[in-house]
């Protein structure tokens, strides 16, 4: 942790520094490609500052990358995973329409990450992630539905039709899971069929499985 957090304050020592700033200005989209220019040459301190820059533009994708940053921590930005901002940060991605923020705002709802634990606040980010075709968002709401989840009862019928949608998208995880939902209703011949094809796609937990199930 001393390393991230000294890291982190060399960073920002370097971002305050007048002979360090960078001038850089434009549009979001403008700031936000040379962010990701900097990041891929790794010169993260001004990575940092420039995807700074872009926030609370009204450009969701930066928020929905700084959120990203902070859920699952950044050692070469030197940003300490923190649940509480990435919150903020999709939140802020969300309410501008982002698909993958409204999935991350969900799944934080869902397991009470950063938020206190809502479900219902959880269904309703995701099945709006899901309607702008967000594949994780239809595997997630599939697995609620398929085990239930706080006062959500199991419904294998919704299961089935959310896990279809992120099939028909080529989502490899929702092919397993389908495939293991439809096994516990003996269609062992459509499961065989959708681990084959998740398998296919290179998905370990698929091929490992049908070594397991089908020898």
């Amino acid at each position: 942790m001393k390393v991230v957090e000294t890291k982190l304050n060399s960073n920002l020592d370097k971002m305050l520094d007048p002979e360090k700033v960078i001038e850089v200005s434009g549009t979001p989209e403008y700031l936000f490609n040379e962010y990701k220019k900097f990041f891929e040459a790794e010169s993260f301190v001004e990575a940092l500052e420039v995807l700074t820059k872009t926030l609370n533009k009204g450009f969701p994708i930066a928020e929905f990358e700084m959120g990203k940053h902070y859920y699952f921590g950044s050692e070469q930005l030197g940003i300490v995973k923190d649940y509480l901002k990435a919150f903020d940060f999709f939140s802020n991605a969300a309410l501008l329409g982002h698909a993958g923020a409204l999935y991350y705002q969900g799944n934080m709802y869902l397991n009470g990450l950063g938020v206190v634990l809502d479900i219902n606040q959880a269904l309703l980010s995701l099945n709006d992630a899901a309607i702008k075709g967000e594949i994780e968002a239809l595997d997630a709401l599939g697995k609620i539905y398929q085990f239930g989840c706080s006062e959500i009862l199991p419904d294998l019928k919704k299961a089935e039709s959310y896990y279809k949608n992120a099939v028909n998208l080529g989502y490899s995880p929702s092919m397993l899971n389908l495939a293991v939902l439809l096994e516990n209703q003996y269609r062992f011949e459509e499961a065989y069929e959708l681990i084959i094809e998740s398998a296919k796609k290179g998905y370990i937990e698929a091929i490992n499985y049908g070594l397991s199930i089908y020898k």
